[in-house]
C-alpha cells in the first residue's frame, strides 16, 4: 500500500489539489457574490448564540473568510505556496469540522450557507463534506510541497494579487449596488407578483423564536416582534415558480392590489429601519417626486410593524404609500439597507441598493432616467471573471517562459 502511494503520488497530489481547491474557490467566490446574504447567515448565528455584533465588524468577517477561501482555493488548485497553504487550510478546516457537526446535532439552522443561495445542502452532506475535505488535507500537508505546482515561487506573489483584486472586485459590487449573480427567485425579468396569489394557498412557513420555543407561522399569521426568526420552509406549489412576498396595509393582505400591473413602478425596501441612514431620505423624496411626475407608483415596503411605519413618516416627510412585509421575503428581492426594485408592467427591470444611485440623478431627470440605472450583472461577472483568468494565463505562460530559458542555460553549462 505504501508502494502505492509512493507511486502515484503526483496523480494523489493533484487530485488532492483539485478538488480540495475547486471547493474553496467555489464556496469563497459563492459566498462573496451574494455577500449580503453571507451576513444574513452569520447574523443568523449569532441570533441563535445570543451573540449580536455591529453589521460592520460582521461585513469585515463576512468578506474575509469569503476572500479567504477564493484565494486559499487558488493556491492549493495552481500549488502555489504549497506548505502555507495546506496548513492554513487545515487551520481552517479544523474550525469548521466541529461547527458542522455542532450544526449537524444541534440544528440551529437549516443549512450552514457554505455555498450561500446557490447551492443549499443538508447539514449532514455539509459535515461529510469537510471529512472528506479534512482527509485531503491531512495527505497535503505530508506530501504538497513534494510535487511542483504549476507556477515558480517568484510569480506566486503575481498570482495571488491578481486573485485578490478579482474576488474584491466582486465583493464590492455585490455589497454597494447588487450581487453580480442572483441567487434568488426574483430575478430581473421575472414578474415580482406571483401568478397565483390566493391566500388560502400558503407555500411557505416562516419558523420562529422565542424563550426557547421554536413555531410555524403562515404569511398571513406573522408574530409580534419579541419572536426571532429563524427560517423558512417550502411547504407545497412549484418550488421554480414560488414567491413568499406579500405586502400588509395593517393586517390586510394587499399584494395584489399593489402589485398590479402598472407602466411604472418603483418599490423603495426597507428590510430593517434600525439600518438605514436617515440623510438617505432626500434622494428618496427626489425619486418619488420624479416617478410621481411621469404617472408612475412610487411605494415603500418596510419590515417592521405600524409603528414603525409612522416612525418612517416623521422622519423622511414621505408622500408615497407605506406597507409592512416580512425582513427576510424583502431581503429575498434586493439586498441592502435600503434597496430599490423598478418594474414595468409588473415584470423586475432592475435593482439595486440605494447608495449605489448617484443623489444628482434626478436633479436634471428626463423620460430615460430610470432606464439609464440598469446594468447587466452577469456582464460584469463574466467581464472580471474573462480579465482574471486571461491574466493568470498570461502570468503562467511568463512563468513557463522563464523556466525554459533557465533549464536551457543549465543544460548549456552542463555540458560545458
Amino acid at each position: 500500500m505504501t508502494d502505492f502511494f509512493i507511486r502515484h503520488r503526483k496523480s494523489l497530489v493533484w487530485l488532492c489539489r483539485l478538488v480540495v481547491g475547486v471547493t474553496f474557490i467555489f464556496s469563497g467566490i459563492t459566498k462573496m457574490i451574494d455577500v449580503w446574504g453571507f451576513i444574513y447567515k452569520i447574523e443568523q448565528y449569532l441570533a441563535v448564540w445570543d451573540m449580536p455584533e455591529p453589521r460592520s465588524l460582521v461585513l469585515v468577517v463576512a468578506m474575509a473568510l469569503s476572500g479567504a477561501e477564493f484565494m486559499f482555493g487558488c493556491f492549493m488548485a495552481t500549488g502555489c505556496y504549497k506548505r502555507t497553504s495546506a496548513w492554513l487550510m487545515t487551520l481552517m478546516m479544523l474550525g469548521m469540522l466541529p461547527l458542522t457537526l455542532y450544526i449537524l446535532i444541534a440544528d440551529p439552522v437549516s443549512d450552514c450557507g457554505c455555498f450561500g443561495d446557490f447551492l443549499v445542502i443538508s447539514n449532514l452532506a455539509t459535515f461529510l463534506k469537510n471529512v472528506v475535505l479534512m482527509i485531503m488535507l491531512v495527505y497535503l500537508v505530508f506530501n504538497n510541497r513534494k510535487v511542483d505546482g504549476l507556477f515558480t515561487s517568484y510569480s506566486q506573489w503575481l498570482v495571488g494579487s491578481v486573485a485578490f483584486l478579482y474576488i474584491l472586485a466582486i465583493g464590492l459590487f455585490g455589497y454597494h449596488i447588487q450581487p453580480l449573480f442572483d441567487f434568488r427567485p426574483y430575478k430581473v425579468g421575472t414578474p415580482l407578483l406571483a401568478a397565483d396569489t390566493s391566500a388560502d394557498e400558503e407555500e411557505f412557513v416562516f419558523i420562529y423564536e422565542k424563550a426557547g420555543e421554536r413555531q410555524e407561522f403562515g404569511e398571513d399569521s406573522l408574530p409580534d416582534s419579541t419572536w426571532t426568526f429563524v427560517d423558512r420552509k417550502f411547504v407545497g406549489g412549484n418550488a421554480d415558480d414560488v414567491r413568499a412576498f406579500a405586502l400588509f396595509d395593517g393586517d390586510e393582505d394587499v399584494t395584489s392590489e399593489v402589485l398590479s400591473l402598472d407602466s411604472i413602478h418603483v418599490m423603495l425596501l426597507i428590510p430593517e429601519l434600525d439600518k438605514i441612514d436617515v440623510s438617505s431620505t432626500y434622494l428618496i423624496n427626489e425619486m418619488n417626486r420624479y416617478v410621481d411626475s411621469r404617472g408612475g407608483k412610487f411605494t415603500g415596503v418596510i419590515g417592521t410593524d405600524e409603528t414603525g411605519l409612522d416612525f418612517w413618516r416623521d422622519i423622511s416627510l414621505a408622500s408615497y404609500e407605506l406597507y409592512t412585509a416580512e425582513s427576510t421575503a424583502i431581503k429575498e428581492i434586493a439586498r441592502g439597507n435600503v434597496a430599490v426594485v423598478y418594474l414595468k408592467d409588473g415584470v423586475i427591470q432592475w435593482k439595486r441598493s440605494l447608495n449605489s444611485i448617484d443623489s444628482d440623478t434626478f436633479a436634471s431627470p428626463d423620460d430615460l432616467t430610470l432606464d439609464r440605472l440598469n446594468y447587466s450583472g452577469t456582464g460584469y461577472f463574466w467581464l472580471l471573471t474573462f480579465v482574471f483568468a486571461g491574466v493568470e494565463l498570461f502570468l503562467w505562460g511568463v512563468d513557463r517562459s522563464g523556466r525554459a530559458v533557465k533549464l536551457h542555460f543549465t543544460r548549456k553549462s552542463r555540458k560545458k
